[in-house]
Order: structure tokens, then sequence, then C-alpha cells
């Protein structure tokens, strides 16, 4: 059917940093998400659809509640948008299910900390509540 959603997990907005084949230094990703399946990325690296890296990413949540969780994958690139200097870029995980059943409980905890109200400091309030108008 048209517009039938075909993921086969669902996706999660995520802190991560990755660092992709050649670099040495840990990049940090504004705008990411990932699934049981893949990971979605912002890079200043230019990946071409089709080609196939290894890579090591960190995941974690502003709360703290995980504290980066590294992972290695293997990974297809099925995606890359060219945005100013940097590049969208969205890769498949060619993992085994344990790989993926540890990324899947990452997932459920950054789930539940989604979910949670964020509430401001007692500085925050203070500061908010003498604001002038």
């Amino acid at each position: 059917m048209p517009g039938e959603n075909k993921r086969r997990f669902e996706r999660v907005r995520a802190q991560a940093k990755v660092k992709l084949p050649g670099e040495t230094e840990w990049s940090e990703c504004n705008n990411s998400n990932i699934s049981g399946s893949g990971l979605f990325f912002d890079t200043a690296k230019e990946l071409k659809p089709g080609d196939f890296v290894t890579m090591q990413f960190m995941l974690h949540t502003e709360s703290n509640a995980i504290a980066n969780v590294h992972f290695f994958a293997s990974a297809k690139v099925v995606r890359v948008i060219p945005i100013g200097n940097s590049f969208q870029t969205a890769v498949e995980f060619i993992i085994d299910d344990v790989v993926r059943k540890e990324i899947l409980k990452v997932i459920e905890i950054i789930k539940s900390q989604n979910l949670k109200v964020d509430r401001p400091t007692t500085t925050e309030a203070v500061l908010q509540k003498n604001k002038p108008q």
C-alpha cells in the first residue's frame, strides 16, 4: 500500500558521536536518530550510497541515565543528503542478533528518558519567575 511504513524497528532521536574509517577523533552528531536496523547522522565526511563502512558510535542521554554506550558496527550507506558543509547520512547496520539486542536495549532506555517531563531546575524556575515581562 502507498505510504505504508516498511520500517522493521522504531526510530528514536539520540545523541550520538561517530568515528568513521580514517578518522581519529569522535564527531558529535547534532541531528541523529537510531533504530535496530540503522543510524542517521550528520557528518563532515562525504560517504557514497552503497559504501560499506566499519564504524564506531556512542549513544548517551542528556540525563546521563546511560553514559557513552559504545558500539562497533559494519554498515552499508543507504542515503546521503548534502546540507551546506555537512552530509546527512543514513546507514543500515550489518550486525548479528546479539549486537542488535544490545542496541535495542539502549533504545528502550533512550525512549524512557525522552518520555519523562523535563522540569526546570530551581534556579531556572526562579529566573523565569523574576524575568521582567
